[in-house]
């Protein structure tokens, strides 16, 4: 049976990287071998723990080998430092090593969860990552054209990160966010004025971090902003960001299989279900389906899609001008979003019935998703790809990889540098026989550059 996306070899590029950036130190004018930097390492565990005997724990070129080809992604402590001192690198995570992730993982520190959904979490709303607006003016007394001019910026936010993914943008959003709130403790308002500005900067907040976790941030730098906007939405009575954003910190949290923590959040908006529009409980549904697949739980990620699509059949068609929820009035984005969670279910099945089923709703999300939706467009394209290849239509699946490529170009995010990466463990796998040869070895090319540029 193929393996779970998790658990998919995936070859270790920055590992490789680094050992190659390095001279060798006895063949002039060539790359240090696998050979050299398990010398090096185990040189380097000598050093670096003189007092110890670690013997057993000297590696040799199989290792590294391994290593590099992703069989194996989590060494000793002793060694990983080793390495690290080796190859220069000041992070575990530099060198492409980490803990393998487990559904079953570890409880996120949710404690101020609850007291942010109620309006009553810490005060120091202006206290985030940063600082990044020391020193810049708020004005005395807001307006609506400070509401209005905030909303404006947020949206130009929003269309760069659909267009270019988050890695580019984060530190802006961050810096106006920290302002915001700054300016929110500080000026004068109006209640009206006031609560539109807490909501205005909730969304923000939101935003923000959305485009955290979609570049790969440190996941406690995601969940903070997430946190500051849920109780930046309650102290405004804000229902519908507060849902919003509740969907946000679950879809972050069923990313990193953190299924029971995902599924705890969106318990909280169950109370305020009725006050929600179709579009935003089927967005609620949407996140589901993500959380359940992540758990591999087949029929309730099939029950939460179909819950999804009755609530956007009964959406109006003015939905589309929703404040909050608008973006889910794109079919596409329905279509996409709920067929990314079957994705997950069917990639690892052998039912091929299923696998064209997820294949048309993906194939349709494409063709409706905009243009300047560009990361969207490249995660869906990507995941069709995988499924052709898995329903063995390889020459339509380089067709997709080269259309998911080049809607990659210009985006910079680490969702789609992971999907991109399980694809390329999928068609190495992939047996071409003598006629896409050739073909394959260019597309895996093509696809290794798009990945390298995505860590830049």
């Amino acid at each position: 049976m193929p393996r779970h996306p998790e658990t998919l070899i995936m070859p270790n590029t920055l590992l490789a990287e680094a050992r190659q950036r390095l001279p060798s130190p006895r063949r002039l004018g060539q790359c240090m071998s696998r050979a050299e930097l398990a010398d090096a390492t185990n040189v380097a565990l000598d050093a670096l723990y003189p007092k110890q005997n670690l013997t057993p724990q000297y590696v040799d070129h199989r290792w590294v080998g391994k290593l590099e080809r992703g069989e194996h992604r989590w060494p000793s402590e002793e060694r990983r430092a080793a390495l690290r001192h080796v190859l220069s690198a000041a992070t575990d995570v530099d060198l492409g090593l980490y803990s393998p992730r487990r559904t079953d993982g570890p409880k996120s520190d949710l404690g101020q969860l609850t007291a942010a959904w109620l309006g009553r979490g810490a005060g120091g709303l202006g206290d985030l990552p940063g600082p990044w607006m020391l020193g810049l003016r708020a004005p005395a007394k807001i307006e609506w054209p400070h509401v209005e001019a905030l909303q404006r910026s947020i949206a130009l936010f929003e269309d760069w990160d659909h267009q270019h993914g988050g890695g580019l943008a984060r530190a802006a959003m961050a810096g106006q966010l920290e302002w915001a709130c700054r300016v929110a403790r500080q000026a004068l308002a109006v209640e009206s004025v006031h609560q539109a500005w807490l909501s205005m900067a909730a969304r923000l907040g939101d935003l923000a971090g959305w485009a955290c976790f979609d570049s790969g941030e440190e996941p406690d730098i995601a969940q903070r902003y997430l946190i500051t906007a849920i109780q930046l939405a309650s102290e405004a009575g804000d229902v519908q960001q507060r849902a919003h954003t509740a969907t946000t910190l679950s879809r972050h949290l069923s990313y990193r299989g953190q299924v029971s923590d995902a599924l705890e959040v969106i318990e909280l908006v169950r109370p305020d279900w009725r006050d929600l529009p179709p579009l935003g409980r089927a967005a609620v549904h949407i996140v589901e389906a993500r959380a359940y697949a992540r758990n591999h739980d087949g029929p309730a990620c099939v029950r939460a899609v179909g819950q999804c699509d009755e609530e956007f059949s009964a959406s109006p068609s003015a939905g589309i001008k929703d404040p909050v929820w608008g973006y889910y009035a794109d079919a596409g984005q329905i279509l996409g979003d709920a067929g990314h969670a079957l994705f997950d279910i069917f990639v690892t099945g052998n039912d091929r019935k299923k696998m064209a089923e997820t294949i048309d709703r993906l194939q349709s999300a494409y063709f409706l998703h905009p243009v300047e939706t560009a990361r969207s467009r490249a995660l869906t394209m990507t995941r069709i790809a995988c499924l052709q290849v898995r329903s063995e239509s390889l020459s339509e699946a380089l067709k997709s990889v080269r259309v998911g490529l080049a809607d990659a170009d210009g985006v910079h995010s680490a969702r789609l540098r992971d999907d991109l990466r399980v694809l390329d463990s999928i068609l190495a796998e992939a047996d071409p026989g003598p006629n896409l040869a050739d073909e394959l070895s260019a597309v895996r090319a093509h696809l290794a550059t798009t990945v390298s540029a995505q860590l830049q």
